[in-house]
């Protein structure tokens, strides 16, 4: 079976998008589809596999598969570039329009901006609480700086969440960090019982960071939007940084506004890489709708 899809990208964070919005679609696998779209050997090659849907609650509906194959919460890159599809294909008129994640809803702002779309993204508040990450220990307590022994070695480590978990550690140079090591260990550390982000970050100046991100069930990526975020609010809470916070990552920069209680903007720019058809393997297809079902009643 093939299946149109859109590839797209901000700072280099690429997903895979599939439109089942304003078109019927199969009943699809997309955990495997996930996985087997995101390998950049057989498949198309992506970060993960984000799907628009219809919502009830919002204006538009996301669902996000990371390239292992699980789903996740939110993506703040993913739902940027997804709203630059949305506004760029015209399924709405309107510059400001709110997107439905597992995280809760998030509002956004496109604009044209010199060669790319520029997207402001509304995120939900910051939580630093451990029952709200989630992070082993006092429910009611937070993780600003404890040490976290990983390796043999005791790390100090701030932990928050920005739509799904984060784990931010501050070095003096990122890039001399061995993270396809420390990476998966933190990912997986049994403190957190739902896995974790891990972001390695360097302060640069009062506005300006510098970071590299390990996410969770994709690994390594050009750069994170809730990473940036994580790392952001970090910053600014311990007192290191102003907002805004420019967070330069290996595949470009974006920028986190924060007022240090709920408002947390993320905002950037996004790009279409290009358009297609793949090929699905009939393994992943569980099924096909009805001829005589709505349009919009689709099930991935």
């Amino acid at each position: 079976m093939r299946l149109s899809f859109v590839k797209m990208h901000s700072a280099g964070n690429d997903y895979v998008y599939i439109d089942g919005f304003k078109k019927r679609m199969p009943q699809l696998d997309c955990s495997a589809l996930a996985r087997w779209v995101s390998d950049r050997h057989r498949g198309v090659g992506s970060d993960g596999l984000i799907v628009l849907l219809p919502s009830e609650r919002a204006d538009f509906r996301m669902r996000i598969f990371n390239a292992d194959g699980s789903e996740g919460d939110m993506c703040g890159n993913g739902v940027r570039c997804l709203a630059g599809y949305i506004w760029g294909d015209g399924l709405t008129g309107d510059s400001d329009f709110s997107v439905q994640t597992r995280d809760g809803l998030v509002n956004l702002n496109v604009s044209a901006r010199n060669d790319c779309i520029w997207v402001e993204a509304e995120m939900t508040s910051p939580l630093f609480r451990r029952d709200s990450i989630p992070m082993l220990g006092p429910a009611d307590t937070v993780c600003l700086g404890e040490q976290v022994e990983v390796l043999g070695v005791k790390i100090p480590v701030y932990a928050v969440r920005v739509g799904n978990p984060h784990c931010v550690i501050f070095v003096q140079d990122p890039d001399r960090v061995d993270l396809n090591t420390l990476g998966p260990v933190f990912e997986r550390h049994p403190i957190f019982p739902d896995r974790t982000n891990v972001e390695l970050a360097a302060l640069q100046d009062r506005n300006s960071i510098a970071a590299r991100v390990y996410e969770r069930g994709s690994g390594i990526t050009q750069s994170c939007g809730t990473g940036a975020c994580a790392v952001a609010v970090v910053a600014i809470r311990r007192g290191r940084c102003d907002s805004p916070v420019a967070v330069r990552m290996p595949g470009g920069c974006l920028h986190v506004e924060w007022d240090g209680a709920r408002e947390l903007i993320l905002s950037g720019p996004v790009h279409e890489t290009f358009r297609g058809l793949m090929q699905v393997p009939d393994s992943l297809v569980v099924g096909y709708e009805s001829e005589n079902s709505p349009e919009r009643d689709i099930d991935v």
